[in-house]
């Protein structure tokens, strides 16, 4: 529509001078407009002309564009970035980037969306420009027009997904915006955000984007990492390095899970069998062969105790209750005395 407006008063404009070569001298008529006629007529040919510069497709020098914005993948520079270089290079960029300017930096602009694009070019090198439409945005609209671009391309991940809420939720993005750009509920955005806290990004980094895995096996994960059982990213260096390089995102995902799954029960295992050594058996009857009552005796990590129903022995409940003082410190001196003599 800009354009149409921008030709059409060009048009008018020579098509005015060519009839009034034709025509006798009229007398000239001064007439005073309005000035606010020529202000809105100013402001609609500036509006115009800003829309027709804000939707053309201009080259520019892939160095001027800076990734300083909100990052929404995890590895960009081996996600396929090879393949989209050489259909560049063979067929040229036919989708262009969106950049903004950079406030007070001339010639400088922030990417928008299309970084996998972005980085296909700078691969190339040489000369190669990129594509790209350079259009004012407030940050909000920038967020929006992210994540409506990744939806309608190449598909985040699940845990590029994660990553990119809980960054906007760390740059205190109102949810309105994070479900507009996601197209994502409130409730899905808090599962996101759990997953991407709960999960060091260095392990994420190591992984990779795995777009085979989805929301499901990202949360079995994260709440294996946060067991706190193992050095999870001990496991994982140990897992891929047999793993070797060659095994996709989604591979490595699975072998991580797997290794982390087997450690965390190894690591089970160990604890209750120190349990065991340290405490004996948690639960158990003493004292059966007595004159008294039974005690039940529990062992545990931070407690020990010894128990019986007072109902089914009252003489007895009242006799430890009026020498519980004595009883506790016979125990205390035996214990000092065998200790002495184990030393």
């Amino acid at each position: 529509m800009a354009r149409k407006l921008f030709n059409n008063l060009i048009e008018a404009a020579a098509q005015s001078s060519v009839e009034d070569d034709d025509l006798p001298p009229r007398p000239v008529v001064v007439r005073e407009m309005p000035r606010t006629g020529r202000i809105m007529s100013t402001s609609r040919l500036s509006d115009g002309l800003m829309d027709l510069q804000a939707n053309t497709i201009r080259d520019l020098d892939p160095s001027s564009i800076v990734q300083t914005g909100l990052r929404d993948r995890i590895d960009v520079d081996s996600d396929g970035i090879r393949e989209l270089a050489q259909s560049i290079r063979e067929h040229g960029q036919h989708v262009p980037v969106l950049v903004r300017p950079l406030p007070d930096q001339i010639d400088r602009y922030e990417i928008v969306y299309g970084r996998r694009r972005l980085a296909a070019v700078r691969l190339i090198g040489g000369d190669m420009t990129i594509k790209a439409i350079v259009r004012g945005m407030r940050d909000e609209d920038a967020v929006i027009a992210q994540g409506h671009e990744n939806n309608l391309r190449l598909d985040p991940s699940h845990i590029e997904k994660a990553l990119f809420t809980a960054e906007l939720r760390r740059k205190r993005f109102p949810n309105e915006i994070i479900m507009e750009a996601l197209n994502v509920d409130r409730f899905a955005i808090s599962k996101l955000v759990k997953i991407a806290e709960d999960i060091p990004h260095e392990l994420i980094e190591m992984i990779g984007p795995a777009h085979e895995i989805g929301r499901r096996p990202w949360r079995d994960f994260g709440d294996l990492v946060i067991s706190g059982k193992v050095d999870v990213i001990a496991v994982a260096e140990d897992a891929l390095a047999r793993l070797g390089h060659e095994a996709s995102s989604s591979e490595r995902f699975r072998y991580v899970h797997e290794a982390l799954r087997r450690a965390i029960d190894a690591a089970s295992r160990r604890n209750a069998a120190a349990q065991k050594l340290v405490h004996g058996p948690t639960r158990r009857l003493v004292g059966e062969k007595g004159p008294g009552p039974a005690l039940e005796f529990r062992a545990g990590r931070k407690a020990l105790s010894l128990s019986f129903r007072t109902s089914d022995n009252p003489e007895f409940g009242s006799w430890l209750e009026r020498n519980i003082d004595t009883v506790v410190a016979d125990l205390q001196e035996r214990w000092m005395r065998e200790s002495r003599r184990e030393d």
